[in-house]
C-alpha cells in the first residue's frame, strides 16, 4: 500500500517547515545581529546582564540610545566638568566592582581592572545591588587639541551572573 499526499498536504507541510527553519535559525543566532558588539560574520560573546548608565555633564542628562552610540557633550580644555552617572543594575545581577574614569578611546579589562582608563575617578569596590545607584564625580579636561575626543567610561564586573563588562557612558568632543 502506498501513502500519496495530496498537493495542498505537501504545501502546508513545506511552509511548516520552512517556519520552523527561520525560528531555530533566529534562536541559533541568539541576538547576535550585526552591530558593535557583534559585527556581522564574528563570533558572538555570552550576553551579558545590561546594566544601565546614564550620564549628566554639567546639568545636562541624556538617557541611552537604541542604537548603541553614546551621548556627546561639546567642552574646552581645561573646563571643570560636574559629572553625576546613574547607574541602574536589573535585578538578580549584582555588580561586585564598579570603575568610573576617562580614556582616549579604548577600554578593555585586566587582572587588576580596567584598561585604558586614565585617569580613574571613581572606583566602588563594595556591591551594588538591583535598584539604581548615583555618583557624583569632577574632573578637568586636559589640554588637548580641538577635535579630540574624549570617553567617559566603566567597567564593571560580577560574580552572580559572572561577568566582565566595560564600555563608553560619554563622548567629550573637545572644541
Amino acid at each position: 500500500m502506498t501513502l500519496a499526499a495530496r498537493p495542498s498536504d505537501v504545501c502546508r507541510f513545506r511552509r511548516a517547515v520552512v517556519g520552523l527553519a527561520a525560528v531555530l535559525i533566529a534562536l541559533a543566532a541568539g541576538g547576535c545581529s550585526s552591530s558593535a558588539r557583534c559585527p556581522s560574520g564574528a563570533k558572538c560573546p555570552a550576553l551579558a546582564p545590561r546594566v544601565i548608565f546614564i550620564p549628566t555633564i554639567n546639568g545636562k542628562s541624556a538617557a541611552p540610545r537604541e542604537d548603541g552610540h553614546v551621548p556627546s557633550y561639546r567642552g574646552r580644555p581645561g573646563e571643570y566638568l560636574a559629572i553625576r552617572v546613574t547607574v541602574s543594575v536589573p535585578r538578580h545581577v549584582s555588580v561586585t566592582a564598579l570603575w568610573l574614569g576617562i580614556s582616549r578611546g579604548t577600554w578593555g579589562n585586566g587582572p587588576n581592572g580596567p584598561i585604558g582608563m586614565n585617569p580613574i575617578l571613581a572606583h566602588i569596590p563594595r556591591s551594588l545591588s538591583a535598584g539604581s545607584h548615583t555618583f557624583s564625580l569632577r574632573w578637568r579636561i586636559p589640554q588637548r587639541r580641538s577635535g579630540t575626543s574624549l570617553y567617559l567610561t566603566f567597567d564593571w564586573s560580577s560574580q552572580q551572573p559572572p561577568a566582565v563588562v566595560s564600555g563608553p557612558v560619554a563622548q567629550f568632543l573637545l572644541r
